[in-house]
C-alpha cells in the first residue's frame, strides 16, 4: 500500500509541474517537460518576447552614432572617477598609516600616571589625560617630566587629523559603491539601457557627488602613473554572449 501511496504522489508532483511549466511559472526548479522556449501560456510568451526586445533595445541604441558618443562620453566620466577614486583611496592609506604612526610616536614620548594612564599638559600648564580629564593636583606632582613629551594640544590635533583621515576614507568609499557602482550598473544593463536624458544625469551625479581628495586627484594627476587608457568598444557589453 505504501508502494501505491508513493507512485500517486510522483505522478501527482509531475502532473503539477507539468501546469506550472505550461504556464510558465517559475516553481525554483529546472524544467522537466518542456524544451527551453516551449511555454504555451499567452503571458510566459508575452513576458519572453519583452525580454528579447529588451536585451536588443542597449545593442540598437549604440548604433546610434549620436547615443553612442554620448554612451562612450559617460564611460569615459565613469573610468576617470574610478582610477581617481582608486589614487585617492592609496594616498589616504598612507597619509592614515603616517598618522598612526604619528601618534604612537607622541604616546611613547608621553608621561604617564603611576598607573599607566597617558597624561598631557596643555598651553595653560594643566595636566590632563588622553581624554581631556583634567588631573588633580595632588596626582600631577607624582608625574616627572623630561621636557621631551607632546603637549595636549599637539596630540589632540593629531588625532584630530586621523578622524577627518577615516571620515574623508568612508566618504570615498561611500561615493564608490553608491554613485560609481549605480551608474556603472547603470550603464552596462543590457536589459534596460539608459536614456540619453539619464545618460547626462549619471555624468552629472558623478561630478556632483565626487568628494574632494578625489577631485583634487583627477585635477593633479600622479605623473608616475600611466594615463588612463582611452575607451574601447571592448567595453560594451557583449549582447551576443548568452543568445
Amino acid at each position: 500500500m505504501n508502494d501505491g501511496k508513493g507512485i500517486d504522489d510522483k505522478r501527482q508532483r509531475d502532473f503539477d509541474d507539468l501546469q506550472h511549466e505550461l504556464t510558465g511559472r517559475d516553481v525554483g526548479r529546472i524544467s522537466r517537460f518542456l524544451a527551453e522556449g516551449d511555454v504555451r501560456s499567452p503571458e510566459a510568451k508575452r513576458k519572453k518576447a519583452e525580454r528579447e526586445h529588451m536585451r536588443r533595445s542597449l545593442s540598437m541604441l549604440l548604433d546610434d552614432p549620436i547615443y553612442r558618443a554620448r554612451y562612450d562620453r559617460a564611460m569615459d566620466v565613469l573610468r576617470s572617477a574610478e582610477q581617481a577614486v582608486d589614487q585617492a583611496q592609496d594616498s589616504l592609506g598612507r597619509m592614515i598609516r603616517a598618522a598612526q604612526i604619528d601618534i604612537s610616536s607622541m604616546e611613547n614620548r608621553a608621561a604617564r600616571l603611576p598607573d599607566g594612564t597617558l597624561v598631557f599638559r596643555d598651553a595653560t600648564g594643566t595636566v590632563r589625560s588622553a581624554d581631556g580629564t583634567r588631573i588633580e593636583s595632588d596626582l600631577a606632582a607624582t608625574i616627572l617630566w623630561t621636557g621631551q613629551e607632546p603637549s595636549f594640544e599637539e596630540y589632540r590635533a593629531a588625532q584630530q587629523h586621523l578622524e577627518e583621515l577615516h571620515i574623508s576614507q568612508d566618504d570615498i568609499r561611500n561615493y564608490e559603491v553608491n554613485v560609481l557602482g549605480s551608474a556603472r550598473n547603470r550603464l552596462m544593463d543590457e536589459d534596460n539601457p539608459p536614456s540619453f536624458e539619464e545618460l547626462d544625469d549619471i555624468m552629472k551625479d558623478i561630478e556632483a557627488e565626487m568628494p574632494d581628495r578625489v577631485r583634487h586627484t583627477i585635477a593633479e594627476p600622479d605623473a608616475t602613473k600611466p594615463a588612463a587608457p582611452v575607451f574601447s568598444t571592448q567595453m560594451v557589453p557583449d549582447l551576443g554572449a548568452n543568445r
